[in-house]
């Protein structure tokens, strides 16, 4: 018989290849962001941290339940082994590990529950000698906390995640805040639709928000919260006959459960956008446990073209198979077996209606689609001098039509402090009045005065009128760009 003996790995080219799992920035925030929703949070921070020394780190902050001591230590274990709840997004025990290391050169952990602090960290030395777990005092806990968080709340219950030294995404020494706010955008995105059930209420509400915090200065921007970016949210089916159940046999009739959208044609939606494009964004969303896991793509059955891309299938999977459908450590790739490809592939709707069937009829809904007035240019005219509106005419018409859609600007008395009205089925920006007399500053008033802010006006609100409905994102930032303006007005002549 054999001898055996303990042979532990080469810890440094360990640590290498830890942090070379292949996750995306957005994909590690994300997977911290699994644990807080696990924990039962209702709200959640994203906090990015541009510090003295020009770098980044980042800091997860939530009101779950929190962790004791002992449950701490376990979470920090590889493979960690804290609940075995089925509904969990949590999957593998290694997301927050592998998800921080892959993009922060060092992990700390701290909790409350119950009132009383513990933490814990991956730090490079501890690391370096193999993987050695620092603890951190209540004393260290509570710099850390006042440091990153100084204005959130740990009791009775919270978690604090930080990276430090982001190295993959942070560095951007000359500008730090610039780039600290594209990482911002890039997240708000990805968080949006990955989480949209959840920010929507289903099945629970839980309130993310992401904020940029200056190290230097201890300010704080405004914290932008996150709206749902549903895929599936649109006024009106693309088609009479959908969305529709796809229906499986065998095996799988219980445990995926498939719901066929066609999207309505030429719609302008952010939700039928979505980050990179709708063409990207054809085919199967696989939901696990309400969490959007993968977004779009064919998975190998057919190859995504610009015909299919009103075509979208709702997957929600039973957590159960994760093992079949070969889930990553990351969470964001699903291989399909075979028999699950034959299965949909041989599902129908209740009408009888084949999945080769759908296909076709989301091609079709695309090809016979006619170029309807919310694709035509907006262009503004009326309220303009005629020489500027020909020159806008001919700067924004486009060769697949000689259509437009006219954008008119008219004065009208509103209410103090709003200084425009936007009526998006009449194609005008109304102006306040009130103000016009303040921003004319002497000059006569005509029907076409003031060109400039109202060309402005015009692109700054051209997606409003273009957008196929207003979410509520655009709702506060035109809330926002109306108070701005009408406070701003006030000080055109120096009177405020």
């Amino acid at each position: 018989m054999g001898t055996e003996k303990y042979l532990p790995p080469n810890y440094p080219k360990l640590d290498i290849a830890l942090r070379s799992i292949g996750y995306s920035f957005e994909v590690a925030v994300a997977d911290i962001i699994d644990n807080s929703i696990d924990a039962e949070a209702k709200k959640v921070l994203v906090r990015l941290i541009t510090r003295k020394d020009g770098l980044l780190d980042l800091v997860v902050w939530d009101n779950g339940y929190g962790m004791s001591e002992k449950t701490l230590e376990e979470a920090m274990r590889f493979g960690a082994d804290v609940s075995q709840k089925i509904n969990r997004l949590g999957k593998f025990g290694l997301g927050m590990k592998l998800a921080s290391l892959s993009q922060a050169k060092e992990l700390r952990v701290v909790s409350s529950r119950g009132g009383k602090l513990s933490g814990r960290a991956w730090l490079e030395d501890g690391i370096a000698k193999g993987f050695i777990l620092t603890t951190l005092d209540t004393g260290e806990c509570r710099q850390m906390l006042s440091r990153v968080v100084p204005k959130h709340p740990v009791q009775p219950s919270a978690t604090v995640v930080q990276w430090s030294n982001l190295y993959r995404v942070g560095r951007d020494l000359a500008k730090p805040q610039l780039h600290a706010q594209k990482l911002k955008s890039r997240l708000e995105g990805h968080l949006e639709l990955a989480f949209h059930r959840f920010l929507s209420g289903r099945p629970r509400k839980v309130k993310i928000a992401i904020d940029i915090f200056d190290e230097v200065s201890q300010k704080v921007g405004l914290p932008g919260e996150l709206d749902p970016l549903d895929p599936f949210d649109y006024d009106s089916s693309g088609h009479s006959d959908f969305p529709a159940r796809l229906s499986l046999d065998g095996l799988y009739k219980e445990s995926v459960k498939i719901r066929a959208h066609i999207w309505p044609p030429n719609s302008g939606s952010p939700q039928y956008k979505l980050p990179g494009g709708a063409n990207a964004r054809q085919g199967f969303y696989f939901y696990r446990n309400d969490r959007l896991i993968q977004g779009g793509g064919w998975n190998g059955m057919r190859e995504a073209e610009p015909h299919s891309s009103l075509a979208r299938l709702e997957v929600d999977m039973h957590a159960n198979f994760d093992l079949e459908v070969s889930l990553d450590v990351k969470k964001v790739e699903i291989q399909l077996p075979a028999d699950l490809v034959t299965s949909i592939q041989k599902a129908k709707t209740s009408s009888g209606m084949s999945f080769k069937d759908y296909l076709s009829t989301a091609e079709r809904t695309y090809r016979t689609r006619k170029l309807v007035n919310t694709e035509l240019p907006l262009i503004p005219s009326h309220g303009l001098p005629s020489g500027l509106a020909d020159f806008l005419l001919a700067e924004l018409r486009i060769d697949a039509t000689s259509r437009h859609r006219d954008l008119r600007f008219e004065w009208k008395l509103l209410e103090e402090g709003t200084f425009f009205e936007v009526e998006r089925e009449d194609g005008c920006i109304y102006l306040n009045g009130h103000y016009r007399g303040r921003l004319l500053n002497g000059l006569t008033a005509s029907s076409t005065d003031l060109p400039v802010l109202k060309s402005l006006m015009f692109f700054v609100l051209e997606e409003v009128f273009n957008s196929g409905h207003l979410n509520q994102k655009m709702k506060k930032r035109v809330n926002q760009l109306n108070r701005i303006l009408a406070k701003a007005v006030k000080f055109e002549r120096g009177s405020e």
